[in-house]
């Protein structure tokens, strides 16, 4: 009797969570991807598919709406039409579909600099591609292209050489060009055949104009010859009247600042500066908008994800209910099997939750910092200091490069802070404050140690302020470290205000900081072991964190 009811229920459960998978693309679907794109007719149809009735027809509408802004560079704009599309296609499982809106996903967290969820979701793409050659290695392109981002260069190397190798076979019909670029900043950071780099690199420039490459992907090749300074003056002219044109404005302030001969654009050495400053600008402002927009999308798309699984939850518990009646002995079996399911999945969005409190955190400190670094650009443009600010300007774009590629993880090593913290310092002294000597005294086998990713840098900001305001001729800053015994201390210590008013704990950097103590104390299994103090006076001040042992 046991087994009879036992096979029965698997029967239903099967028959009723069972579904096919399928890589059917509606009629309406195949006659809109050959139409023209951006094209009226092909606008309506997108249009049509958008507002079907038929689930399948919707998810290809929005994922060809949001393929069309994302060639645009609206990545953040295209992301709720993403989201719907990738739940249509999974609840319908159409791999084809899913295939694609995962590689248009990938793709546009990888352009808001999103964590490295960006390589799960290209891997996912990957592994529905299998079986279609072609379309296998447009993923594994875009995957080696995250993959150097991610500082991950072997394995970038390796994937390079599959993907070229098929896109030779594929003869003109495929454009390698942004294979080439991968390639050659894969080969540039592991040191490797300099002579391939320089014949990739210009292979790939030398492809660009090619009409089926598009904008957004011409924009990562330049990126990619500019970081490898590639580019000779006409092909960085050419560069620049690119960026500017369609408004890439990061890409235009790099390329200016490596541009001289300002003749090939009929400019003049103070035309080209005063560009290169507005460029430096806007970019600056479109990534604080974009970083913005996309840390609201992210919290709503969370509360979204609770919704779905509470009526997803909702729903199975209707269905156990109907088994009741049939056999109350397997019913609490799997009611026991559906709570461990449910802890679990509360437990994910516990831990989802915090995730997005510390993009909060995140997103308030780096206007704090923008805003500080403007300020100091501005103080060079006031005194007419045009060359000053090209060089400040030169050397906090390179910074900020770094900072955003660097941003996902919520932990990283004492070296790698390290050396960031050296290059803030750089800038700290090149603009007002030349005269602070920077000191760090950091033993060498810390620097495996994990700490917050960026929580020295409002400290050390502050202590620049401070100290370099002081009328002492023997400014210093300094970041020390010690062990004790499970605990490790940080240090940042400063020359003292001197004769300045300092109110202790009201600077925001200060404030944020503390915030971010309080954020890892509240989630850790030591909290006693978490603190801040703070000690500020005329000689010196210090500011003293405590947190546990973090191994790499």
């Amino acid at each position: 009797m046991y087994r009879a009811l036992l096979f029965m229920l698997l029967s239903f459960v099967l028959i009723g969570c069972g579904t096919k998978e399928s890589t059917t693309v509606p009629k309406k679907v195949s006659t809109t991807l050959n139409s023209e794109r951006l094209s009226s007719d092909y606008l309506e149809r997108v249009d049509e598919l958008v507002n079907s009735k038929n689930q399948l027809e919707e998810a290809w509408g929005l994922y060809l709406r949001a393929r069309d802004l994302v060639v645009q560079g609206a990545s953040v704009a295209s992301l709720p039409m993403i989201e719907r599309s990738e739940i249509l296609f999974r609840s319908n499982n159409n791999i084809t579909g899913l295939s694609r809106i995962l590689l248009l996903k990938a793709h546009s967290y990888w352009a808001l600099g999103s964590g490295q969820e960006i390589l799960s979701t290209s891997e996912e793409s990957m592994a529905l591609r299998q079986g279609d050659t072609l379309a296998w290695a447009t993923a594994a392109g875009n995957y080696s292209t995250y993959l150097i981002d991610f500082g991950y260069y072997s394995r970038a190397l390796a994937y390079s050489d599959t993907v070229l190798s098929i896109f030779r076979k594929k003869g003109r019909t495929v454009n390698p060009s942004e294979a080439y670029a991968v390639r050659a900043e894969a080969l540039f950071w592991l040191e490797k055949n300099p002579e391939e780099v320089d014949s990739l690199i210009q292979g790939a420039i030398a492809l660009v104009d090619d009409p089926i490459v598009l904008d957004i992907d011409k924009q990562n090749i330049y990126f990619r010859a500019l970081g490898l300074q590639a580019l000779s003056q006409e092909q960085l002219a050419k560069c620049i009247q690119f960026a500017h044109e369609r408004n890439f404005w990061a890409l235009e302030a790099k390329a200016r600042g490596q541009f001289e001969d300002y003749y090939l654009l009929e400019e003049s050495k103070e035309i080209a500066k005063e560009a290169e400053i507005r460029s430096n600008r806007l970019a600056l402002e479109r990534v604080a908008e974009s970083q913005s927009r996309f840390l609201a999308f992210e919290l709503e798309r969370g509360k979204r994800e609770r919704m779905r699984f509470e009526e997803t939850a909702q729903l199975r518990q209707q269905t156990l209910a109907i088994f009741l009646a049939m056999a109350v002995l397997i019913i609490v079996g799997i009611w026991v099997s559906y709570r461990n399911i449910l802890k679990t999945k509360e437990a994910q969005f516990d831990v989802q939750e915090a995730q997005l409190e510390l993009e909060s955190y995140k997103n308030r400190i780096r206007p704090h910092f923008l805003f500080n670094q403007l300020n100091n650009v501005n103080g060079f443009l006031n005194q007419e200091k045009l060359q000053d600010a090209q060089e400040y300007l030169a050397e906090l774009s390179q910074y900020l490069r770094t900072l955003l590629h660097n941003q996902g993880g919520h932990f990283a090593n004492i070296k790698s802070e390290i050396l960031q913290l050296n290059k803030y310092a750089g800038l700290q002294q090149q603009s007002s404050y030349g005269h602070v000597e920077f000191i760090i005294d950091v033993p060498l086998e810390y620097y495996h140690f994990q700490i917050p990713s960026g929580i020295l840098q409002p400290l050390i900001e502050n202590s620049f302020k401070y100290a370099g305001n002081n009328s002492s001729k023997t400014a210093w800053v300094k970041l020390s470290s010690k062990q004790d015994g499970s605990r490790l201390i940080l240090e940042v210590s400063d020359s003292g205000y001197g004769n300045m008013e300092r109110v202790p704990g009201t600077g925001n950097g200060l404030t944020l900081v503390k915030e971010r103590i309080a954020f890892n104390k509240s989630r850790s299994k030591n909290q006693g072991l978490w603190s801040i103090t703070t000690d500020f006076g005329i000689k010196k001040s210090t500011v003293k964190l405590t947190m546990p042992l973090k191994l790499v």
